[in-house]
């Protein structure tokens, strides 16, 4: 596809919203319509083409999350421009890394006035800025996201408008997605694939209706979930919900899904038993959309469901890997392309019903093929530990966020009890809380960790590979 072919299909999307498209929840008076939306996304169109943005353009969008920042997006789109969505909490430095790395012609900024980026507004300002070392599109994709970052450097992932639209399809496909009329809370930040295209995207092709929160504190997510049919989001967010304040009740609530992280089986179960709906799970990729989907939640806990209609897989060695024509990396020197991608997830596939099991990350694969998410699961039923995430190794290092009265003795005696003489236990570092990311995952990255003493970093052995060093407990 070339770069100047994806306006057509993706402002479809705009041309055929009907009804309500968006409301701003808790914000009487913040319906967005769909003349609304298609009169800000052609007047934004006319003042970015005043600035010199038409095809081929790169443009970087960045700040508060809004609906100016939505109809940005479909009006760069309308000029067949390439738009980078930077995650608005990322730091400056960060960013200034990504913008080095994209070269963006143009950076579009939003509610700077704000200088928040956990809010949701409705309007607010637009300043675009030239640069002068950008660079025009070279390849034809359409929109361009970033990896979570959680092992190293975010990469640069693109999309293409027919990667787009084959997702949207696949999704329409699925039984149980939100229906012309209904309520969609999206609780997630929609530079997010999970959010912008099977929250947002959809929505507006279904013709439902997507209500925001307001903000991520837990009084906006329960107002935004509040009456919704339909509520999107991540781990966080369900947790949150679960044990929300007594006065919150959803009687409208028929689905729940969540995307871009492993679910507590605790929060899975508080919310099913709260409100009445099991949590189902959407799994997928900023490189690959969503692969695979269990949105009833009945194959349980730790289950992905079975692949996406379309969606080919395979496993090998436990590690999922999804056909894609092509590389979905920009600007990274990489092998040659071979048809697949790796998620680096590991995997099993049940024969009878072809459910996905995650088992956790291939740099958290543990000597023996121990479920590293099963170890994690252990140090978090611990009633003095708040999370964990395990790193394989040799042996195996857990970071715990913990309170300062709970030791590594304690810890290991836990894990004997709970998995046995025969069981892997991890070296462990405590820290108050774990590393995430800006978008809010767990950071793994290894050499960050070591920095901080919180990674021990394997040292060479005579033979040349590399051994664990002694941690002092």
């Amino acid at each position: 596809m070339s770069q100047q072919s994806w306006s057509a299909p993706l402002s479809s999307l705009v041309r055929r919203a009907r009804g309500p498209v968006w409301v701003q929840a808790g914000r009487p008076g913040s319906e967005v319509d769909a003349t609304a939306l298609r009169v800000r996304t052609d007047r934004l169109a006319h003042t970015f083409r005043c600035h010199g943005i038409g095809p081929g353009s790169t443009v970087a969008l960045h700040g508060t999350p809004s609906f100016t920042q939505l109809w940005s997006l479909f009006a760069l789109w309308s000029l067949d421009a390439q738009v980078v969505l930077l995650e608005p909490r990322s730091g400056q430095a960060e960013r200034e890394a990504l913008l080095e790395l994209c070269a963006p012609q143009y950076v579009i900024t939003f509610g700077e006035l704000y200088g928040r980026e956990d809010l949701f507004v409705g309007e607010c300002e637009v300043l675009v800025r030239r640069r002068r070392t950008g660079r025009p599109a070279r390849t034809g994709h359409c929109l361009v996201q970033f990896s979570s970052g959680t092992t190293g450097r975010p990469k640069a992932v693109g999309r293409t408008a027919r990667s787009l639209l084959t997702e949207l399809e696949r999704l329409r496909s699925l039984t149980g997605m939100p229906g012309e009329g209904e309520r969609v809370a999206v609780l997630g930040p929609v530079a997010h694939s999970f959010s912008l295209v099977a929250g947002v995207l959809y929505a507006l092709d279904a013709g439902a209706t997507v209500v925001f929160p307001t903000a991520q504190t837990p009084g906006a997510l329960a107002d935004a979930a509040r009456g919704a049919q339909v509520v999107m989001g991540g781990p966080r967010h369900f947790a949150v919900l679960a044990h929300a304040d007594e006065a919150l009740t959803l009687p409208g609530l028929r689905l729940a899904v969540s995307g871009g992280d492993v679910l507590d089986a605790e929060d899975a179960g508080a919310f099913a038993r709260r409100h009445g709906v099991l949590v189902g799970q959407g799994y997928g990729t900023t490189e690959t959309g969503m692969v695979s989907t269990d949105l009833s939640g009945a194959a349980g806990p730790g289950a992905i469901g079975t692949p996406m209609p379309g969606v080919r897989i395979r496993i090998l060695g436990g590690v999922l890997g999804v056909h894609l024509p092509e590389s979905p990396y920009l600007y990274e020197d990489l092998p040659p392309h071979d048809g697949w991608l790796s998620t680096q997830d590991l995997v099993t596939r049940d024969p009878a019903t072809g459910v996905l099991r995650l088992r956790g990350r291939v740099e958290s694969l543990t000597p023996g093929g121990v479920d590293a998410l099963r170890i994690e699961a252990v140090l978090r039923a611990h009633q003095d530990v708040t999370d964990a995430v395990v790193l394989g190794a040799d042996p195996p290092q857990a970071l715990v966020a913990c309170g300062d009265g709970l030791t590594r003795t304690d810890l290991a005696a836990w894990c004997h009890r709970f998995l046995g003489p025969s069981g892997i236990s991890p070296r462990f570092h405590l820290v108050p809380e774990l590393p995430r990311t800006a978008g809010g995952k767990v950071l793994r990255d290894r050499e960050w960790l070591h920095g901080r003493s919180w990674f021990s970093r394997p040292a060479e052995r005579q033979d040349g590979r590399r051994q664990e060093r002694r941690e002092r407990r």
